[in-house]
């Protein structure tokens, strides 16, 4: 049972959460250890059970500085940079509510972590030098560790499972009605984004065909294919990107003509025939498509991404997963022409910090100097895991 929060009584009821998707790590790729979970809505109308089961749970407003939960960065085998969670008992980061709190430096042991919650930053305790310097080795979210859960796990409503057949078939299905409409309103002609067909409709529209050719013992899973946004604002967060292209200079070109034409290759290079569910993308091959097919107009094509927390390079490698194909948003609005490759040029939206000494005197430190500052938000996250279940699947098929 978990206590109720800044308080040793026990909650007297259940909290439920509903899971709602998988967890995507930096790269793309699925985190099957943990998972994101949303509210729960038990008759399914639309409206939440309770939208202040948070607040319940955290009650971040009460004791706000221990009212938080910390990751650390960590570097996997192949060089994929990713933060987990580590309990601050381990940790034991310093939480103040700006850098005034720290007071004396004496009182903390070298190489001690602070986060100071008003600029939202990490600074490690340099002793020796009487500074304190910034690092972004660690990530802060306001939240609750150490939670006690119950974890029932189902095939969800659009699962179709006959437990008697000894072999499942897993056939993956992008319909062509789906793939038109969803192409609409990539373009504008759609108001509304289009939702691909549930399971049980691609049964409907292909069991009785594909049930003549299976084997007896086999069962086929229908699942409905959706389409990856890469680029363009109907692109997911962590997908939107600026494309930067260096015109050649011994041309005399349009601006306008090259990004049109720039988009046309980025369209062709994503042509349905050109991929299959699960592939992943490569940016060094769609670099090397446009260059070949705008050559010898172009000298230089990168891609920038525009979410403040990915880097330069982020978007170079994205993965779908089996039931996704990939779709280009692009716009010529997302082409950006520059003179040349530069920091500056390539930098994406907000600031970085790169530098911050401090000098101690006293009871309490001295102003800050700082060459740029990072803006950025704090999510508000709940921290829990979960076990998965297992099940048997056999070959898969793509039908389009």
């Amino acid at each position: 049972i978990n206590t109720q929060p800044d308080s040793t009584d026990n909650f007297t009821i259940d909290f439920d959460w509903e899971i709602k998707e998988e967890f995507r790590d930096a790269e793309g790729y699925v985190n099957s250890k943990k998972i994101q979970v949303t509210f729960f809505d038990s008759d399914d109308d639309g409206v939440v059970d309770d939208p202040q089961i948070f607040e319940e749970i955290v009650d971040e407003a009460t004791n706000p500085l221990v009212k938080y939960v910390f990751l650390r960065k960590v570097k996997s085998s192949d060089g994929v940079e990713d933060f987990n969670y580590v309990s601050n008992t381990v940790l034991k980061i310093q939480i103040k509510q700006n850098q005034t709190a720290v007071g004396a430096y004496s009182a903390y042991d070298d190489g001690t972590v602070f986060y100071l919650v008003d600029e939202k930053v990490f600074k490690v305790l340099d002793k020796t030098a009487s500074t304190l310097s910034l690092t972004d080795d660690y990530k802060a979210q306001v939240g609750r560790d150490k939670l006690k859960f119950h974890y029932v796990h189902a095939a969800d409503a659009s699962t179709r499972i006959d437990p008697s057949a000894s072999n499942i078939v897993d056939t993956y299905i992008l319909t062509r009605s789906f793939d038109t409409v969803f192409r609409q309103w990539l373009d504008g002609a759609v108001a509304q984004k289009p939702l691909p067909p549930s399971s049980d409709a691609l049964f409907q529209n292909f069991g009785k065909k594909l049930n003549e050719v299976k084997s007896i013992s086999d069962e086929i899973i229908y699942h409905p294919v959706k389409y990856k946004v890469l680029f363009g604002d109907k692109a997911s967060s962590d997908l939107q990107a600026q494309f930067k292209i260096v015109k050649n200079p011994d041309k005399v070109l349009n601006d306008n003509d090259v990004k049109s034409r720039a988009i046309s290759a980025i369209n062709e290079f994503f042509s349905l025939e050109n991929w299959d569910f699960g592939e992943t993308f490569y940016f060094s091959e769609l670099s090397a498509y446009v260059m070949n097919q705008l050559a010898p107009d172009l000298t230089t094509f990168v891609v920038v991404p525009q979410d403040d927390t990915q880097t330069f390079g982020s978007l170079y490698e994205i993965k779908s997963e089996s039931d996704e194909i990939f779709i280009s948003g692009a716009q010529v609005t997302d082409i950006d022409i520059i003179d040349a490759i530069t920091a500056s040029r390539l930098k994406a939206a907000g600031n970085v910090v790169t530098q911050s000494t401090t000098a101690n005197a006293g009871i309490t430190s001295s102003a800050t100097t700082t060459s740029t500052t990072s803006s950025g938000t704090t999510t508000t996250t709940s921290s829990s895991s979960s076990s998965s279940g297992s099940g048997s699947s056999g070959s898969g098929g793509s039908y389009y």
